[in-house]
C-alpha cells in the first residue's frame, strides 16, 4: 500500500485536518456511509463540506433496512461531535490503474442493475444476504464497507460456493498503527464475516 502524507485530507482518529479547497476523487466515511465526492472544503472557521457528494449506505424505512445511494450537500461544523470519521483524496496513478482494469459496459454477462440494492448485510437485528442467488453472476459497482475499510470495485463475482470475489478494486483501510492507507488491487476475496455490508450501485443513479 502507497501512502503519501498530502491524501489524508482528514483523519478524526489521527486528529489530521488539512485545511483548502480540493478537488479530484475523493472518498469519505461518515460512520455507516460512504461519500463520493470530487471537492471538498476544509477550514477551521466553517468546518468541512462537500457540494453534491453520492452518499451510498444502508437506512431505515418503516420496518425494514434498504439500501440507498443518493446526492446531496453535507457539512460538518463541530468536528468534535459530528460522525465524520475521514476523507482520502485518491492519488491519480491508482485511479489510472482503477480506470484501466474496468470492464466494458457492453460486455454481454456482466449485469448492471437499475436501481441500487443491497447485496450483502451483517447487522445485529437486520441481515441481508443475497449472495447465493447470484451465485456465476457478475455485477457492476459493488461498494463494500469493511472493517477499519472501504473497497470499491468495478465488478463483483459469486462463485460457485457464494463467495465473493471483487475485480478492479480501490481499497482505504487502516494499517496496524491505525494510519490510513490507500491502495489498488486486481482481485480481492474477501470473509463474508469480516464484511460490514455489500451494496450494489444503480446505473441511474450513478447517472444523476
Amino acid at each position: 500500500m502507497t501512502n503519501p502524507t498530502d491524501i489524508i485530507l482528514y483523519d478524526r482518529l489521527m486528529k489530521r485536518k488539512v485545511n483548502g479547497e480540493f478537488t479530484g476523487s475523493i472518498i469519505s466515511k461518515c460512520k455507516d456511509k460512504i461519500i463520493f465526492s470530487n471537492n471538498i472544503r476544509i477550514s477551521d472557521d466553517e468546518g468541512i463540506s462537500i457540494i453534491q457528494g453520492l452518499l451510498v449506505g444502508f437506512e431505515k424505512d418503516v420496518n425494514k433496512v434498504i439500501a440507498v445511494s443518493k446526492k446531496s450537500d453535507f457539512l460538518w461544523k463541530n468536528l468534535e461531535e459530528d460522525i465524520l470519521e475521514y476523507s482520502v483524496l485518491i492519488p491519480e496513478d491508482t485511479m489510472e490503474q482503477y480506470d484501466k482494469g474496468q470492464f466494458s459496459d457492453d460486455f454481454p454477462y456482466t449485469l448492471n442493475l437499475l436501481h441500487t440494492a443491497g447485496l450483502l448485510l451483517n447487522a445485529p437485528d437486520n441481515r441481508i444476504n443475497h449472495l447465493d442467488f447470484f451465485k456465476g453472476e457478475i455485477l457492476k459497482n459493488p461498494v463494500c464497507s469493511v472493517l477499519k475499510g472501504i473497497l470499491v470495485a468495478d465488478r463483483v463475482v459469486i462463485d460457485d460456493k457464494g463467495d465473493p470475489y471483487f475485480y478492479d478494486c480501490l481499497i482505504i483501510g487502516r494499517d496496524e498503527h491505525e494510519d490510513l492507507k490507500v491502495s489498488y488491487d486486481t482481485i480481492v476475496n474477501l470473509d463474508e464475516k469480516n464484511v460490514d455490508y455489500i451494496i450494489i450501485l444503480g446505473i441511474e443513479e450513478l447517472k444523476i
